[in-house]
């Protein structure tokens, strides 16, 4: 079945209303759903008629919401953001693929995104069934290991749980490290903040360990090979942050959270990046080690730096070619 021309130009905002949410106002439906929008925001949406009820403009923000009904936001591809939405192959057999996933392309669709997301990009690039075995930040760049049937996608999240898959990044701190070897053994507690998912260190958080090595230094950074040792949100920048060493172009960890959120609110973005030092966290998915779980081969993935981060390292006097190690 063909959708109407005005659902290709629609997200689709959850499934139909149900017994659950049904009489609740718009508005508040809205934020508790989708906080990428906050309650305020989503009132704008609707008064501006950008928000749809089975294909006709929400009347109000205290419009009820009723058994069935399909509630959609207006999204014409033209408003999706530019990104970077070149992935390519560094190295597949078949069943198994390593790509490049560049800065700025989310996993998958949220927010302004729809389809320049890596769920939209991959059957374009690899063809259709393949799916990532993991995930990465919106920010982070580098290797992204994607499998092709189901069966091998979930031999691999069940090694990724055991701990079978050691997981190397590169990252360039705002400072510079008094040691060359150190470990981060500090529990995170994750939570559901109101735009994004956010973590802390506290002693009610999951046990979260990394290993921390300096591979260059330059005038106030250094580049440093991190090896989470567990998968918590934000791990490596938090913990890296949590010595006094943030990512440079961390706007979450790595500057006064007060005057962040301040600018956020105001939409002021080059504010933000301005007070992190960089438009993306410096980070990046460097080396995967893993045993194939077809052949049982020892794999050793490895994907270099780009040219933003090699430009970066450059610019504050760290010797970047340590990576290509």
């Amino acid at each position: 079945m063909i959708e109407s021309s005005w659902s290709q130009d629609t997200r689709r905002l959850g499934l139909p209303i149900d017994d659950r949410t049904v009489g609740l106002r718009l508005d508040e439906y809205l934020a508790a759903r989708f906080p990428f929008f906050s309650r305020a925001a989503w009132q704008r949406e609707i008064t501006n008629g950008v928000v749809m009820i089975n294909g006709l403009k929400a009347k109000k923000p205290a419009q009820r919401l009723q058994l069935g009904d399909d509630v959609r936001r207006l999204h014409p591809l033209e408003e999706e953001p530019e990104v970077d939405t070149e992935m390519p192959i560094l190295w597949c057999d078949g069943e198994l693929a390593a790509m490049f996933k560049p800065a700025g392309l989310p996993m998958h669709e949220a927010g302004y995104y729809r389809r320049r997301t890596v769920a939209g990009v991959l059957p374009e690039v690899l063809g259709a069934g393949w799916t990532p075995v993991h995930r990465l930040d919106r920010e982070t760049s580098g290797l992204l290991l994607c499998a092709r049937q189901p069966a091998i996608r979930a031999r691999l999240t069940k090694m990724w749980t055991n701990k079978d898959v050691q997981k190397t990044y590169l990252a360039l701190t705002n400072g510079l490290p008094k040691e060359d070897l150190w470990t981060v053994n500090q529990p995170i507690k994750a939570e559901r903040y109101e735009r994004s998912n956010r973590a802390e260190i506290s002693d009610e958080g999951d046990e979260a360990i990394t290993i921390f090595r300096v591979l260059a230094r330059g005038q106030a950074s250094a580049l440093v090979e991190a090896k989470p040792l567990t998968g918590r949100t934000n791990q490596i920048r938090l913990h890296a942050a949590s010595v006094g060493l943030p990512l440079i172009g961390d706007k979450v960890y790595g500057a006064d959270p007060t005057i962040l959120d301040t600018y956020r609110k105001e939409g002021n973005t080059l504010k933000v990046q301005a007070m992190a030092g960089y438009p993306r966290h410096a980070l990046h998915a460097w080396k995967l080690t893993f045993d194939h779980p077809i052949s049982r081969r020892e794999m050793a993935l490895c994907c270099t730096l780009p040219e933003d981060l090699l430009s970066l390292c450059q610019s504050r006097g760290v010797d970047f070619k340590v990576t290509e190690a």
